[in-house]
């Protein structure tokens, strides 16, 4: 078991896996741009490092916890990445939500150097993190994620592998559809339910408990009804999530007008300005459409 763990990106799910990797005992080294985040990390007993060339010479396992391929290629690659770094034999999880062919390419950049590359999404969001009860989506040697297995289980209860390196994104390409779908679904339901001039918490309740909740309507549906739109997970994110998958459609040359919609009303928000806010904020779109806030009288 490497006791000794890297984590490159501490944002709402890489701050979460830090504090229960160091819960499990762990030595974590961590490095981000930001200090305030180094500095929160640090008084838990985590090790701040000022580089990742830093953070590489002390770690053999290192989790990407990136927003976008942009920042994992600029992490992986250059003098100072991780990838001329890294001792040959190490370990890189990629968590980020990437394309497959992505996190190929990360792959074999790292394999050129001799360091295993396993792509692993995740998904259960800053609650999940916190908990350390995300989904992992792995793709890549099943000896290397069962080497790391410990480390695994300390930020998730659900660790599943789907094939070689650009599965697990595959896979999370598939969660994020019914993301997307559910979370504008719920909106819809609860903009119907306002212009019905319903008690929208007997609604929620009543949903909640009924045959059409969902994981995204019990969790964002209240923030919506709310009108709490503070950042959980930005409606940018799934923006970028859902055009990942949109161009995994285009590719396959699929049909699933769902998915497409789901896109085109994402777009919409970010268009709007909303990119900052959680999620949920799609709820404005469908508003718009409807010409109804909700909340609002008829």
């Amino acid at each position: 078991m490497n006791e000794n763990v890297g984590i490159v990106g501490l944002g709402n799910i890489g701050m979460g896996m830090a504090k229960n990797l160091l819960k499990a005992g762990f030595k974590v080294h961590a490095f981000d741009l930001r200090s305030e985040a180094l500095a929160e990390l640090e008084k838990l007993g985590a090790v701040p490092c000022d580089s990742l060339k830093d953070l590489a010479g002390k770690c053999q396992l290192v989790f990407s916890v990136l927003v976008n391929y942009p920042q994992s290629l600029s992490v992986f690659s250059g003098p100072d990445g991780l990838v001329e770094n890294l001792a040959p034999g190490s370990t890189i999880f990629i968590c980020s939500t990437i394309t497959p062919d992505q996190a190929r390419s990360l792959a074999d950049m790292a394999k050129a150097k001799g360091i295993e590359c396993l792509d692993s999404p995740v998904s259960g969001g800053q609650a999940g993190a916190n908990a350390g009860k995300l989904a992992l989506m792995i793709g890549g040697d099943e000896k290397i994620l069962q080497a790391n297995q410990k480390a695994l289980e300390a930020v998730a209860a659900n660790i599943n592998r789907f094939g070689d390196v650009g599965a697990g994104e595959a896979a999370k390409a598939i969660n994020q559809i019914l993301v997307a779908i559910n979370l504008i679904a719920a909106g819809e339901a609860m903009v119907l339910a306002s212009k019905c001039n319903l008690d929208l918490k007997k609604v929620y309740d009543m949903v909640s408990n009924s045959g059409g909740n969902s994981n995204m309507f019990a969790e964002r549906a209240i923030y919506m009804m709310e009108r709490d739109f503070e950042t959980r997970g930005a409606l940018s994110l799934m923006l970028k999530d859902t055009n990942i998958v949109m161009d995994a459609v285009k590719s396959l040359n699929l049909v699933l007008p769902l998915t497409d919609l789901s896109n085109q009303l994402f777009q919409a928000g970010f268009n709007n300005g909303w990119g900052d806010e959680d999620c949920a904020a799609v709820v404005k779109t469908v508003e718009q459409l409807s010409n109804h806030t909700i909340g609002s009288s008829k």
